[in-house]
């Protein structure tokens, strides 16, 4: 079906697997493309183009990939050849734009959620909260590239930090594959943090350690040595975004060929008001997870997202913890605005499960959704309501080796959004 068309790169197709061979037969000729999508004749020519040039130098690099790994050699200079992708470690940080009212709002939010201010930037209004391995910026500098992001769409992230091992081969590569790189203003004594822009305009910094243990940190702001977090999450376990139904294939060519990240496949998810599709991005090492969320429905969350943002956005960002109960219950003392969750999911979950009264109704008490795959390995989660109806936060406890984002409570979370919404609520029991 022409409906289902797209770049190599874009979707699921061993491309690789069926050029090598043409390749190694001796072909040397021209490679094009010429793909009759429906999406593609909607589409802006010049991101199609340039989207179409970016997938071309991918096939050719992992073309070249492949022939090496089978011992077959092709002379240098007929396929492209980037840098290697540097190895990643996580998120070092998250920026959101926002103003002084704003700032003060979401800042206030976080400290219930358990951070600690931990410092205000030498030169910028600039604040920054600390949490185990999280760190989040609040960007309220007037004049600024956060400014401007601000002006265009409210209380949103405008950039993420990748924790890169070699951020000069990670920014040679992004600009190979055709990626835009970006300077800010840099005051005196600052970092100068390489980025390239995202395919909606926000960016991604790209930051590895300094010497003798030295961060961005140490040299940008004036940190305060006595604050303490008072929560117990470790780091982040994923972001998702809210993106435009015709944006998600750049978005995914875009990741994978820049960064070298894998793509699992397509899952479609029950809102009330429709279906969400959500494909996931994760880093080769595990440690950055990115799922994809579209949506062709007018009223679903993610459309509402899209309009409150005016684009693309961040749906949600999920934290990491040992203990999910002691987090949700400091978490509801410090007035944390809870998701409520229905009743009935846990007379659901005693149905498929063979839980006691006493943990239904833990879990009912504190809100926390299960699930469990193939394997064994668990999935304790809780949500946050949104802030400001954008953005929300999630409260993740892996046990086991589950990897997966609990599919199957994505329904019951998006009905009890909906439910939020309008007013309704219930008593939690114990």
């Amino acid at each position: 079906s022409r409906h289902f068309r797209c770049f190599p790169g874009q979707g699921e197709m061993d491309m690789a697997g069926f050029l090598a061979p043409i390749l190694a037969t001796g072909y040397r000729g021209p490679l094009s493309l010429e793909i009759f999508n429906d999406g593609f004749r909607a589409a802006p020519p010049r991101q199609n183009a340039a989207d179409g040039l970016r997938s071309l130098l991918y096939l050719e690099e992992q073309t070249r990939l492949r022939l090496e790994q089978e011992g077959t050699s092709i002379e240098p200079g007929v396929l492209f050849t980037p840098p290697a992708a540097s190895a990643y470690d996580g998120v070092e940080f998250l920026e959101f734009a926002v103003d002084e009212a704003v700032g003060a709002r979401l800042g206030s939010w976080l400290k219930r959620l358990g951070f600690a201010e931990a410092g205000k930037h030498r030169s910028k209004e600039v604040q920054l909260l600390r949490q185990g391995d999280i760190n989040i910026v609040l960007n309220a500098e007037p004049y600024s590239f956060g400014h401007n992001f601000f002006e265009a769409h409210g209380p949103s992230l405008c950039a993420t930090a990748l924790r890169v091992k070699d951020q000069q081969a990670a920014l040679k590569r992004a600009t190979a594959f055709r990626g835009q790189p970006f300077r800010g203003l840099v005051g005196p004594n600052e970092c100068e943090v390489p980025a390239v822009r995202a395919p909606d305009g926000s960016l991604l910094y790209l930051v590895e350690q300094g010497t003798a243990g030295q961060t961005l940190y140490d040299t940008d702001f004036s940190l305060d040595k006595n604050a303490t977090a008072t929560g117990g999450l470790r780091r982040i376990d994923h972001m998702a975004l809210a993106l435009p139904a015709e944006s998600l294939d750049s978005w995914v060519l875009f990741y994978k060929s820049l960064f070298d990240f894998a793509a699992d496949d397509e899952v479609v998810l029950p809102d009330p008001y429709g279906l969400v599709k959500s494909r996931a991005l994760r880093s080769q090492c595990g440690t950055l997870r990115l799922p994809l969320n579209i949506s062709e429905n007018r009223n679903t969350a993610i459309a509402h997202a899209l309009s409150s943002y005016r684009g693309s956005g961040v749906h949600h960002i999920a934290f990491d913890c040992d203990d999910i109960f002691r987090e949700v219950a400091r978490a509801k003392l410090a007035g944390v605005p809870l998701l409520e969750i229905p009743l009935n999911y846990y007379d659901d979950l005693a149905a498929r499960f063979d839980f006691d009264d006493e943990f239904l109704s833990e879990l009912a008490y504190y809100n926390v959704l299960y699930d469990r795959d193939a394997q064994g390995g668990e999935l304790f989660h809780v949500y946050t309501e949104p802030f400001e109806e954008r953005f929300f936060f999630e409260i993740i406890q892996r046990k086991g080796g589950y990897a997966g984002y609990g599919a199957a409570n994505v329904a019951v979370r998006l009905a009890a959004m909906a439910k939020a919404r309008s007013g309704a609520a219930r008593k939690p029991v114990l």
